[in-house]
């Protein structure tokens, strides 16, 4: 019986071995795959995301008008078609304008900021001129490398994320799929539960379906929140530098809600990038966008999100700026709106662990 055992565990470690190599010797065929199974479940994770969104619609609608389930699809998704072609008729033409506009003033940015680099080295002139000279030149010469850096990387992340033809095509599967999700959900829910009781038995299937509850219940929570809370900074950032006399300023409320899903990052960014480019128009102006986008933000931080969003899920600015970072880098925006709530719902499981295992250890 022991020989029989021998030798099973060295046929069962040369196999494992084989595999790995194997694995190892064509990695890139097997990355291939997984991206494309990635590729396969774009369509199917969007749908989800979607259906939180419409989920308390569905039931907002159910509860107090009594309209019945395909009812109450085909208004939200009526009015969500209303929505798309009003945004496609009246703000989609303009924020294309004002994005080719942008990139056509390009070379007109460098050239300002080479000026006033110029004219700043003029001012110094008690500084050695062949060291201003070296500084001016390498700052020159580094100008078109970081705009052909910064245009390659924001490329890259909106390629990953949002390639163009393929992501429409998603986009229309995955509203398709969340129809039938929020259709027949109930069924499905019950389908999943026994599913997961078959497989993982009594024990382990009440805590996976626990972990899913509280999974649901903060990205829920939070996305809905999250993405009202930015619709709310979008708009008043529209509306505020349009008055300020803001270049851009449908495009710029536009990004400052968008970047605003991004925690920590996210504002700043936006921040900085209406700043810059009205540096180039207007200083006056550009210095009034500064302040009035920060105050937006403090008005957000102290009293939109609290009151929309709720609670950071307990996380510190370190867990939160990890969260932002290992999300984006495996899988773009999305990973980066999303990993936030998930980080919190892994700590909360964390420190429920530790807490017992310490009181154990006491």
């Amino acid at each position: 019986m022991k020989e029989k055992k021998f030798y099973l565990n060295i046929i069962l470690t040369v196999v494992v071995s084989y595999i790995l190599i194997k694995f190892i010797d064509n990695y890139r065929y097997f990355f291939n795959i997984i991206n494309l199974l990635f590729s396969l479940l774009t369509p199917f994770v969007i749908a989800f995301v979607i259906a939180y969104i419409f989920n308390p619609i569905i039931i907002f609608l159910e509860k107090n008008l009594r309209f019945k389930r395909i009812q109450s699809l085909l208004f939200t998704y009526g009015l969500l078609l209303i929505i798309i072609i009003t945004s496609i008729v009246f703000t989609v033409p303009i924020i294309l304008n004002n994005i080719i506009d942008i990139i056509n003033q390009t070379p007109l940015y460098i050239d300002k900021t080479q000026v006033f680099l110029i004219e700043i080295g003029q001012s110094l002139k008690n500084i050695d001129p062949n060291t201003l000279k070296d500084i001016g030149d390498s700052i020159m010469e580094s100008l078109p490398k970081l705009s052909t850096l910064f245009a390659g990387y924001l490329g890259q992340i909106f390629n990953t994320t949002f390639s163009v033809g393929k992501f429409i095509i998603q986009f229309i599967l995955a509203f398709v799929i969340c129809f039938y999700i929020l259709l027949e959900k109930e069924d499905f829910l019950l389908f999943t539960k026994k599913t997961v009781y078959v497989v993982l038995g009594k024990r382990y299937g009440d805590f996976t379906l626990e972990v899913c509850s509280t999974l649901n219940s903060n990205i829920g929570k939070y996305f809905s929140g999250k993405l009202l809370d930015s619709f709310i900074v979008g708009v008043l950032s529209s509306i505020g530098l349009y008055f300020i006399k803001s270049q851009y300023a449908l495009l710029f409320g536009t990004l400052m809600g968008f970047m605003n899903l991004i925690p920590y990052f996210g504002p700043f960014i936006g921040i900085a990038t209406v700043f810059l480019i009205n540096l180039f128009y207007n200083p006056i102006i550009a210095l009034l966008s500064l302040i009035y986008l920060l105050l937006v933000q403090q008005i957000e931080v102290a009293v939109i999100e609290p009151k929309i969003v709720g609670g950071q899920l307990g996380l510190s600015p370190f867990l939160t700026i990890m969260a932002v970072t290992v999300g984006g880098g495996f899988f773009g925006i999305p990973g980066m709106i999303l990993s936030v709530p998930i980080i919190g719902v892994i700590k909360i499981y964390i420190v429920k662990f530790v807490e017992y295992k310490y009181k154990d250890i006491k």
